[in-house]
């Protein structure tokens, strides 16, 4: 039942989604983050509905909106690093593998950038921001409630078959989602929705806890510095968060402790020391071939470690550093990091230029908020595979875009007046000649 509804209502809405290309972008977003037809049994699971989505999308774009890709800094990085990581695809070690994953991550690339071109104002960046907190938010909530009514006992895991299904996956995903859905909070006048963000919140932390994952709590206290720093009122923002994580971590049971106090004897931890020995690998992988890397996948593949890095043991390499180093080279890699530092340097443009201004107020709550999720994502991703996550780097587009507007809305506005006004010069009229001495001035008496 739930298969038949969740298809009759995205084929229902794809008119709309032609007409309306932004539908199409809130849709897709909401499938792709989301992965909705997982939570269904029967045909809703086989069916593409992202790629239909994402064509429905892409035709009424062009026909419809024919919006210009807008070309800044943001942009030109993306599109340098999709053809960067196409080029080291073409030369992969192991292009059976490569070129599957190749596809998927280029065809979240390109609606990325058909987001990138619809994000026109704050409406549209605000909906936006709703659908991604929803998408990923809603595993953290049940996740939430199910350690509640366990105790903790029980790991909490994402959809399955989907790039945030692990469990350390989802929790780097929530510990970004957090601060956004602190940003709805701010925004929202509504006193109800106020405090549904602060117990939506509640809820996410509880899930990071229990997915048990280490790296994911790192990213958390990584994090908490910058959530403070970013708040209004720091004090009691700072207690708040405090008395939370303590609880928190009070509620989670034994097991929970014992494996997070491993984090001080990785040494002896025999997970920690695999992903140490694969890092190691892609370094290698990545010196040997340093402008295409060993393509997608190569780290996976036990021949290819035997090659670069014998004795090694071929597994996932855990790291959203070391992943793009090794499957893509120093150019890609040189490439990420720029559009990482790039996301991070307009949030701090937008918190400078707005600080004081009411009327662009959300785009420096927006600002705030998305710094330290993409914090929280560098330090706990450092620990996990999500190079490629389209979550991630659809907060990054959204960034750029608030920067445009707010540049825009900032912009000096010549006068009606002037605008109305020639754009050169009228011809000045001669100069008046003097009377001669004795001469009558006109209007004397006769």
């Amino acid at each position: 039942m739930r298969s038949l509804a969740l298809a009759m209502l995205i084929f229902g809405l794809l008119p709309t989604a032609f007409i309306s290309p932004f539908v199409s972008v809130l849709l897709w977003s909401y499938i792709s983050f989301g992965s909705v037809q997982r939570l269904t049994w029967g045909m809703a699971e086989s069916i593409p509905f992202a790629l239909v989505v994402g064509l429905t999308g892409i035709f009424g774009w062009m026909m419809c909106e024919r919006r210009r890709l807008p070309m800044d800094r943001t942009t030109v990085l993306l599109l340098a690093y999709v053809t960067i990581i196409t080029i080291a695809t073409s030369f992969a070690l192991v292009p059976d593998l490569a070129w599957p994953k190749w596809w998927i991550t280029v065809k979240a690339f390109i609606y990325v950038f058909v987001t990138a071109a619809m994000l026109t104002n704050r409406v549209r960046i605000h909906a936006l921001i709703w659908i991604m907190v929803i998408a990923v938010g809603y595993y953290g909530i049940k996740g939430g409630i199910f350690t509640l009514i366990t105790g903790g006992t029980a790991r909490i895991y994402g959809p399955a078959q989907t790039i945030i299904g692990d469990n350390n996956q989802l929790a780097c995903a929530l510990v970004v989602v957090m601060p956004l859905m602190n940003y709805l909070g701010r925004q929202s006048k509504n006193e109800l929705l106020r405090f549904g963000a602060r117990a939506s919140m509640a809820l996410c932390l509880l899930s990071i806890l229990a997915s048990y994952s280490r790296g994911s709590f790192l990213a958390l206290i990584a994090m908490l510095p910058f959530l403070v720093q970013h708040s209004k009122h720091k004090v009691g923002v700072a207690v708040v968060v405090t008395v939370m994580l303590a609880f928190s971590i009070s509620f989670m049971p034994t097991q929970w402790i014992e494996r997070v106090q491993t984090i001080q004897t990785y040494q002896q931890d025999s997970s920690a020391e695999g992903r140490i020995q694969i890092w190691k690998a892609a370094i290698k992988i990545a010196v040997a071939r340093p402008l295409v890397g060993g393509g997608f996948m190569a780290p996976y593949d036990q021949d290819v470690l035997d090659e670069y890095a014998p004795g090694t043991t071929s597994k996932a390499v855990h790291s959203i550093w070391f992943e793009n180093l090794g499957e893509n080279g120093f150019i890609a890699f040189g490439l990420w990091l720029a559009i990482a530092i790039t996301a991070l340097q307009n949030c701090r443009y937008i918190i400078r230029r707005t600080k004081g201004s009411l009327e662009l107020k959300w785009a420096n709550d927006l600002a705030h908020m998305s710094f330290v999720g993409i914090i929280g994502f560098l330090v706990g991703g450092t620990f996990l595979s999500l190079s490629y996550w389209d979550f991630y780097f659809t907060l990054v587009v959204v960034l750029a875009a608030t920067r445009r507007i707010v540049v825009a809305e900032l912009a000096p506005e010549k006068p009606r007046f002037a605008r109305m006004l020639p754009s050169r010069s009228p011809p000045r009229s001669p100069p008046r000649a003097l009377p001669r001495p004795g001469m009558a001035m006109q209007g004397d008496a006769d």
